[in-house]
């Protein structure tokens, strides 16, 4: 119970912090009917959901997580820890960024804005090159880049319920293979 009432006291500091590093896409052409090549690219991309948000004011388009949700915020950091981290993605919402916080923390890496209409670009990709990405987004577009990032139209939105699916799309040149994992 200690750790619960210290993880919600400090999960608003640290969902903001590092904000500074904060590169701003949504003023980049998107290129979303464009095939990119990648013969020499080589790069791990981790793609999620928000955990669950507050739904108690339905008018409330930036809400908060709920208790469910911060506590699925640490688990995720749980998932994480042993792996290797270079950069992370959030949108705008409070909902992505709180989810990520503790993994942001927990690898010393500042959480990069990026609008989902335009993240998938040449230049993204040769940010990305040779790294390893975790991006947090939402159940209609987190799919929407995984199908971009494969080159297929292969994933629907998802549920509004779920919460749990992790998608890892690793390319290495020409062969992507993409995963779905379920983190309860």
């Amino acid at each position: 119970m200690k750790h619960l009432i210290l993880l919600l006291t400090l999960l608003p500091l640290f969902t903001f912090c590092g904000q500074q590093k904060e590169k701003e896409q949504e003023n980049k052409v998107a290129q979303t009917d464009t095939e990119i090549s990648t013969p020499n690219f080589s790069a791990t991309y981790y793609l999620l959901r928000h955990a669950e948000k507050d739904r108690t004011d339905p008018k409330n388009q930036d809400p908060s997580l709920n208790i469910d949700g911060l506590m699925r915020a640490k688990r995720w950091a749980t998932y994480f820890e042993p792996i290797k981290i270079d950069e992370i993605y959030v949108t705008k919402y409070v909902r992505t960024k709180q989810t990520i916080s503790l993994i942001a923390q927990q690898k010393s890496v500042s959480p990069i804005r990026y609008d989902p209409n335009t993240i998938y670009s040449e230049e993204f990709l040769k940010e990305t090159n040779g790294k390893t990405v975790l991006i947090a987004g939402h159940s209609n577009t987190t799919p929407q880049l995984v199908n971009k990032l494969i080159g297929e139209e292969k994933y629907k939105e998802m549920d509004d319920s779920d919460n749990a699916t992790l998608y890892k799309v690793t390319i290495n040149g020409d062969d992507t293979k993409v995963e779905t994992i379920t983190v309860e």
